[in-house]
């Protein structure tokens, strides 16, 4: 086959590759035409849809599929090098079974060049599943959905030593230093603070002041319980299905997957999910959920307690993702709007959770 995304534009491809593809994984159907269209904002990835007209369709071949290719902006090209998102997302696919699927569009087809870059994920269609918004926040039911997935994704590889094996998932022990060592985040903090400070005030600012300064002389090693995490789960990463979905939630971008704490995806979702206004009130019961969905899906020895200490103190990663990411990737408006909101989000989310001491 050729390598869409490598070699190919994406727009580009023709009825026969597609027939190629069904051909080799098993499809029953002749593609005769097609359009290609493409979809969303992605900060690191371009999206396109992909509609099929078919000479022959057989009943398990799908009406359209959405595939994933490197992002046009050389801005966004050169940080998916250098964090290695691309090689991630599809190592992701081929590797973890257990999650990807369950939680996940199902991805057909998935190839990554390290050569070049270059990547491509063919992956089912959720439409007319809704794609989260991060700026409207969510509802305590649309929450709950969330950290369904999380305790899924959390529970399946809980505690799970082969994760060590794998250099290209992050905080693994064959994984190279990251690219980002604190100083360097706390450098994008100044930065960010450069760029935007007429949009933040005060206390905003006091709690990323306090963050940065203490970045250097935090653990290198998390001492809690460690999992595959996802490292960006947010709502604009979710496609929530409607009532009587096969998939009530489909949770995507799965570019920085890493073997860290659960508590991060669990703070850094609810921290920035929900409104300023609104995670206080049920912030306490989520996590009470979370705790309970990962009892049932079989973790055991991590106290609610534990849990809590562990969400306050990782309520600064989101701040971190903000303002590293709005510095790292290409500035659209919305983007802007985006990291601004989720920074003032987990800055109060810190303040309301006492989380400033805790920072050595």
């Amino acid at each position: 086959m050729s390598r869409p995304g490598l070699d190919t534009n994406p727009l580009e491809l023709t009825p026969d590759w597609f027939n190629q593809l069904f051909e080799e994984i098993g499809i029953d159907a002749e593609v005769k035409g097609l359009t290609a269209k493409s979809i969303g904002t992605g900060q690191i990835g371009e999206n396109v849809r992909f509609v099929f007209d078919y000479a022959r369709k057989g009943d398990d071949a799908p009406a359209t599929l959405v595939g994933k290719f490197p992002s046009g902006n050389e801005a966004s090209l050169m940080t998916a090098k250098l964090l290695g998102h691309y090689e991630r997302e599809v190592n992701f696919y081929r590797t973890f079974t257990k999650v990807a699927g369950r939680i996940t569009p199902t991805a057909f087809y998935t190839d990554y060049d390290p050569e070049t870059n270059r990547f491509a994920l063919i992956m089912e269609d959720m439409a007319p599943a809704e794609q989260g918004d991060q700026l409207a926040g969510c509802s305590a039911a649309e929450a709950e959905r969330a950290l369904d997935a999380a305790a899924i994704l959390h529970s399946a590889y809980w505690m799970d030593e082969t994760l060590d094996t794998y250099p290209w998932i992050q905080g693994s022990k064959l994984a190279p230093p990251t690219a980002l060592n604190p100083e360097a985040i706390a450098g994008l903090w100044v930065a960010f603070k450069d760029r935007y400070g007429e949009h933040l005030t005060p206390d905003v600012v006091e709690v990323g002041d306090a963050y940065a300064d203490a970045l250097p002389r935090m653990p290198e090693v998390y001492p809690g319980p460690f999992a595959l995490t996802h490292n960006d789960f947010r709502l604009d990463n979710m496609l929530f299905g409607k009532p009587g979905s096969p998939k009530p939630l489909a949770v995507v971008d799965w570019q920085t997957p890493g073997k860290g704490a659960p508590a991060n995806d669990v703070a850094y979702f609810i921290g920035a999910g929900l409104t300023r206004e609104e995670r206080p009130k049920h912030e306490l019961a989520l996590l009470r959920y979370y705790h309970d969905r990962l009892q049932e899906e079989g973790v055991s020895g991590y106290s609610f307690d534990e849990l809590y200490k562990d969400y306050c103190y990782f309520s600064f990663y989101g701040m971190s993702v903000a303002f590293g990411a709005a510095m790292l990737v290409k500035q659209t408006e919305r983007g802007d709007q985006m990291f601004l909101t989720m920074l003032r989000r987990h800055a109060a989310q810190a303040r309301d959770n006492n989380a400033l001491e805790l920072l050595p």
